[in-house]
C-alpha cells in the first residue's frame, strides 16, 4: 500500500498522546482455584452474537469503567474486560487467542438474544469456559427473546445444556445461570448493570444499588453547582478581575480567589476531567467547556499572562482544535493551532534557552503545519515544519542524550521527508529518511525491547522504502522492507496484548508482495501476501471494530489476488475477493475513517474482480463493477485530488479501456489524470501512463518511459505483456521476440 496511506507527518509524542495514544493493559487479576493460584489477565469475558454488536458495546463500556462506591468491595473497579470479536471474522475453530483470553477471564458473560441462542460462535464460548472453567462464573444477560420461548428463546443452547468434549451441547439439560435484563420491561440498563458488577464483585446488589446511587446524588450536586459556579467565575472574572484593581482591599482579594478558583478548574479540565470530556463526552460538550475555558483568558494581554497562564491557554487551544480536526472542520483546527503558536511562541521569547518551552512551541508548530498539510497547502507545511525541525534541532543541542528530544529529531526528518515526497522529490526523500532512520535506530539500540521505538524504526524504514520504490529502485526497496518486517517479527507473539506492530507488520507484507510483482514474481508476490493475511485477520480477530485492521485484511487480499490472477488462480483469486469485498462493504458501513482511505480500499478488490470477470468471460458483470468502481471515486475527487486516488482512478479507467472494443476515451482520462506531474507518478503509475500515451498515438513518450522502466528492473506482468504486444515498443526495451 502507498505510504500517503500509511502515515503522513509524524508527531511528537505530546502529539500523538492528543491524538489517542496506545493503552496497555496492565491490571492483573488472581483467584484461587483448585489449591493453586491462577492468574487472570481479565475480570471478565463477553461472548455476543455480531448482530447485538450494540449491546456488547455499551456493557464492554460501562463495565470497564465502572468502580464500586467507597464502601463496597474497597472501591474495586472491574477493568479490563475482554469483549469477543465478531463470529464472520473468526473463521471456524475457536481459535488460540480466545481459547487464551477465556482461559484468562475470572468470569464469562453472555448476551442472550434469539441472535446468541443460534449464533454457534457464541454456544462454542460457553461450551469452552464450561469445560475448563467454573460454570458458576457464567453470568447471564438478556437484550432480546424469552428464556425457553418456542420461536424467540434468548438462551443459547450451550448454557442450558452439559458441553461434550467436542464443544457442542449435549442433550442433558443443566439449569442455566440467573440472568439479568437489561430492557426497559426488565431490570433496565442501569439496574441490569449493577446485576452483573455485584456478582462479579461478590457483594450484595441491595447494599451496591445504594450506595451507588448515593454517589450518583453527590455527582449530581457537584455538577449542578461547582461546575454553574465555576464556569460562571469563567465567564465573568476577566471584566471583574481586571477592572477592579484599585478597588478595596476585600474586592481586590475576592477577585485574586475568583482568579485562582477558575484557574484551579481549568487545570482541572485539563488533566482529571479531560479522559472523561473526551472519552465520554460528545464534541459539542468538549467545544462548549474548552470555549468557557478560553473565554476567561479574553480579553487579556498575553504578555501580563504568567508561564503557567500561557501554558494552560496554549494547551485549552489544543483540546478546541483537535475537536475541531475530528470534526473535519480545519479552518477552525488551524485557527486554534494558530492562537496555541502565538501563545507558546510568548513563553519562548521570556525563556529562550528552556527546553521545556522549546518543546510546548515545537507542539504547536507541529499542528499548524499537519493542519497546512491536511489542507494541501504545502508551502505552509513547509515552513511549518522546517520551523519544528529547527526547534528540535536546538532540543538536541541542549541535550543530546535526552531520547524525548532525539525523538523530536527523528520526527522532524520524517516530517521534511514526506512533504519532499509529496511534491515528486524521491531522491531528496531519501535524504531525509536516511537520516530519520539513523535517529530511530540509534533510540532502538538502547532498549530493543521497547514497542514504541521499534514502531518509530519501522515507519522510517517503510518511509524510506517508499522513497526508493519511487525512484524505481525496486531491489533497495525490497531489501529495505525485509529488515522492517525482521524488525517487527519478534513482536507479533499470538499473546500479546499489544497491537501496535500488527497494522504496520501488515503493510509491510503487502508491499513486499507490491514490489514482487513490480519485479516480475508473482509467487513470492503471493507467499507474502498471504501472509499479511493472516496476520491481518489475527488482528480483526481480536478487535472486529478497528477500521486500520478491516483496511489492511481488505488490501491484503486484493494484493494475495492480484498474485493468484497472474498466476492463473482464477477460483482462488475469486474466492478471497469476494472475502474482501464483504469487509470492505461492513468497513463503509461504520461510516468511519476518511473519505480517501475507504475510496482506496473498496477500489483494490473491485478492479481485481473485474479482471477476473472479463478473463472467464462475464464480460458484462466485470464492466458493472467496473463502472461502479470508477464512479465511486470519481465522488471521491476533488480540487485538491489525493494521489493515491488519482492513481488508482487512472487505473480503472486503464482496465475498462483494455475490456472496450474502443477504450479511446478512457485512455485520455487516464492521461487527464496522471500526465501533470510524472516525477510523483509510482512505477505503476508510470507504466499506465505509458501504456495510455501509446493507445494516444505518443509512441515516442510512450518508448522513452517504457525503455526506462524495463532498464530500472520493473517487470509487472501487465507491464511486460503491454510491451511484448506492441512491436515498436518490444524493439525499444529489446522485448521482440
Amino acid at each position: 500500500m502507498p505510504a500517503e496511506l500509511e502515515g503522513g507527518p509524524r508527531a511528537a509524542p505530546f502529539s500523538l498522546c492528543a491524538a489517542g495514544a496506545r493503552s496497555r493493559l496492565t491490571r492483573v487479576a488472581s483467584e484461587v482455584a483448585q489449591g493453586a493460584i491462577v492468574t487472570r489477565r481479565y475480570k471478565a469475558f463477553i461472548s455476543y452474537s455480531w448482530a447485538d454488536k450494540a449491546w456488547g458495546e455499551w456493557l464492554h463500556r460501562t463495565l470497564e469503567t465502572y468502580r464500586a462506591p467507597k464502601g463496597v468491595a474497597d472501591g474495586r473497579s472491574l477493568h479490563p474486560i475482554f469483549r469477543d470479536r465478531d463470529e464472520e471474522a473468526a473463521g471456524r475453530g475457536i481459535g488460540a487467542v480466545i481459547e487464551e483470553a477465556l482461559d484468562s477471564s475470572e468470569f464469562l458473560i453472555v448476551l442472550c438474544s434469539p441472535n446468541s441462542a443460534k449464533s454457534q460462535w457464541v454456544n462454542r464460548e460457553i461450551a469452552y469456559f464450561k469445560r475448563r472453567r467454573d460454570r458458576d462464573k457464567i453470568l447471564a444477560l438478556i437484550v432480546g427473546g424469552e428464556p425457553g420461548h418456542a420461536t424467540d428463546d434468548c438462551f443459547p443452547r450451550a448454557l442450558t445444556h452439559k458441553a461434550g468434549a467436542d464443544l457442542q451441547p449435549t442433550d442433558e439439560p443443566e439449569d442455566p445461570p440467573l440472568a439479568a435484563d437489561a430492557r426497559k420491561e426488565g431490570d433496565g440498563k442501569r439496574r441490569a448493570k449493577l446485576k452483573i458488577a455485584a456478582a462479579m464483585l461478590g457483594v450484595g446488589l441491595d447494599d451496591l444499588v445504594r450506595r451507588d446511587e448515593r454517589r450518583r446524588t453527590a455527582r449530581r450536586r457537584w455538577a449542578m453547582s461547582g461546575m454553574a459556579a465555576g464556569m460562571a467565575a469563567l465567564g465573568g472574572l476577566s471584566l471583574y478581575a481586571f477592572t477592579q484593581r484599585d478597588a478595596a482591599v476585600v474586592a481586590r482579594n475576592d477577585a485574586l480567589k475568583a482568579r485562582d478558583d477558575a484557574e484551579g478548574l481549568i487545570e482541572l479540565i485539563l488533566t482529571d476531567l479531560k479522559s472523561d470530556l473526551e472519552g465520554f463526552g460528545t464534541l459539542k460538550s468538549v467545544t462548549a467547556i474548552g470555549n468557557r475555558a478560553i473565554g476567561y483568558y479574553e480579553g487579556q494581554d498575553v504578555k501580563a499572562l504568567t508561564p503557567d497562564q500561557l501554558g494552560r491557554r496554549a494547551r485549552v487551544l489544543l483540546m478546541l482544535g483537535e475537536a475541531d480536526n475530528k470534526r473535519g472542520d480545519l479552518t477552525a483546527a488551524l485557527a486554534r493551532y494558530e492562537t496555541a503558536a502565538a501563545t507558546t511562541s510568548e513563553q519562548l521569547v521570556r525563556d529562550p534557552d528552556n527546553a521545556q518551552r522549546i518543546f510546548d512551541h515545537a507542539q504547536s508548530v507541529f499542528w499548524v503545519g499537519y493542519i497546512a498539510w491536511q489542507r494541501g497547502d504545502h508551502v505552509k507545511a513547509k515552513e511549518q515544519f522546517t520551523d519544528y525541525h529547527r526547534h528540535a534541532t536546538r532540543l538536541v543541542e541542549i541535550d543530546p542524550q535526552n531520547d524525548d528530544w532525539q525523538a523530536e529529531l527523528e520526527y522532524a526528518y520524517s516530517n521534511l521527508g514526506t512533504l519532499a515526497m509529496d511534491e515528486g522529490q524521491a531522491e531528496e526523500a531519501e535524504g531525509w529518511f536516511r537520516k530519520s532512520l539513523a535517529v530511530s535506530l540509534n533510540r532502538l539500540s538502547r532498549d530493543e525491547k521497547d514497542v514504541d521505538r521499534v514502531w518509530a524504526a519501522g515507519q522510517s524504514y517503510a518511509w524510506l522504502a517508499d522513497s526508493l520504490h519511487r525512484q524505481i529502485e525496486l531491489g533497495l526497496a525490497l531489501e529495505i522492507r525485509m529488515q522492517e518486517v525482521s524488525l517487527y517479527e519478534p513482536f507479533l507473539d499470538a499473546q500479546s496484548k499489544d497491537m501496535s506492530l500488527i497494522r504496520p507488520s501488515t503493510v509491510a507484507n503487502y508491499a513486499i508482495a507490491q514490489l514482487a510483482i513490480a519485479r516480475g514474481n508473482p509467487s513470492e508476490a503471493a507467499v507474502r501476501a498471504k501472509e499479511a493475511m493472516k496476520i491481518a485477520d489475527t488482528a480483526l480477530f481480536r478487535d472486529k471494530d478497528r477500521t486500520e485492521f478491516l483496511e489492511s485484511a481488505v488490501l491484503a487480499r486484493g494484493i494475495y489476488s492480484e498474485a493468484n490472477l497472474h498466476l492463473n488462480n482464477y477460483i482462488e483469486a475469486r474466492k478471497v475477493l469476494q472475502e474482501a469485498v464483504v469487509i470492505a462493504d461492513r468497513l463503509a458501513s461504520m461510516e468511519a475513517g476518511d473519505p480517501t482511505r475507504a475510496g482506496y480500499v473498496s477500489a483494490v478488490p473491485s478492479l481485481v474482480l473485474a479482471r477476473i470477470e472479463a478473463i472467464v468471460g462475464n464480460r458484462f458483470r466485470a464492466t458493472e463493477i467496473i463502472d461502479e468502481a470508477i464512479d465511486m471515486l470519481t465522488a471521491r475527487i476533488g480540487e485538491s485530488a489525493d494521489p493515491v486516488l488519482l492513481r488508482t482512478l487512472g487505473l480503472a479507467h486503464a482496465i475498462r479501456a483494455r475490456m472496450s472494443v474502443n477504450g479511446k476515451a478512457d485512455w485520455l482520462k487516464v492521461i487527464e489524470l496522471l500526465d501533470d506531474n510524472e516525477r510523483q507518478l509510482t512505477p505503476e503509475a508510470l507504466a499506465l501512463l505509458a501504456e495510455a500515451r501509446f493507445h494516444n498515438h505518443e509512441t515516442e513518450a510512450a518508448a522513452q518511459t517504457t525503455k526506462s522502466l524495463f532498464k530500472s528492473g520493473y517487470l509487472h506482468p501487465d507491464f511486460i505483456a503491454f510491451v511484448q504486444s506492441e512491436s515498436r515498443l518490444a524493439l525499444a526495451t529489446g522485448q521482440a521476440e
